[in-house]
């Protein structure tokens, strides 16, 4: 199997329990993981999961786990009133409304809730991808579209979960259990990937969070 975010050769990743019996390829360049194709869940049954998210504007905590992110991988890397895409903004888009509160206008979109293509015809000085990443069957493929719709200057942030330091503690890890995680990263995939699109990191915040820095372009 090719590696779904840089291309490379890919092995089988063992990560069988009593819990599940998923099967895993690993890239031997980059070390993002992903869950084989057959095991990924059909269109409606993934739409049916983020429905159950608890992702609730109103909920105090979730609003100062969200308003963490903005403040630190998105405000100070953008200008007063610069426009944001939301990129997997979700059934109720937490992140965009928070944003606009801020005097941030966000543009949307979700491959099940906001279909708009509006976006890909922009430039942008931020796009977010809050708890997104973790949820791209194809991720070489989205992140390089996004790459492209980043203005000069601009940045990237992203929060997903990074793959655990040691593979052993993969098998056990809260993080994958959920059905419709199906692509997992370390921090240097996305480095690796990013590099050749004309980004620098700019952020890196263990366990879950990287913002790159548009500073040219290819």
């Amino acid at each position: 199997m090719r590696c779904p975010l840089c291309g490379q050769r890919s092995a089988a990743f063992n990560a069988a329990t009593r819990k599940t019996s998923r099967r895993y390829y690993r890239c031997e360049t980059c070390g993002f993981v992903a869950l084989a194709p057959g095991q990924r869940p059909a269109y409606a049954a993934a739409k049916a999961r983020y429905l159950l998210h608890d992702n609730d504007p109103d909920d105090e905590g979730y609003r100062n786990f969200m308003g963490g992110f903005v403040s630190d991988a998105i405000l100070p890397y953008i200008a007063p009133g610069a426009r944001v895409l939301d990129f997997g903004s979700g059934p109720r888009p937490a992140l965009a409304a928070l944003l606009a509160s801020l005097g941030h206008p966000c543009d949307l979109y979700d491959p099940h809730f906001a279909k708009t293509r509006a976006w890909r015809r922009r430039l942008y000085e931020a796009i977010a991808l809050h708890e997104v990443a973790e949820h791209l069957a194809a991720p070489g493929a989205t992140l390089g579209i996004l790459a492209a719709r980043v203005a000069p200057g601009g940045v990237i942030a992203i929060r997903t979960r990074f793959l655990p330091e040691r593979s052993q503690d993969f098998a056990e890890w809260w993080y994958r259990m959920d059905p419709t995680h199906v692509s997992f990263y370390e921090p240097r995939s996305l480095e690796r990937f990013f590099s050749g699109r004309g980004f620098s990191l700019a952020r890196l915040d263990n366990p879950d969070t990287i913002v790159f820095r548009k500073t040219g372009v290819l």
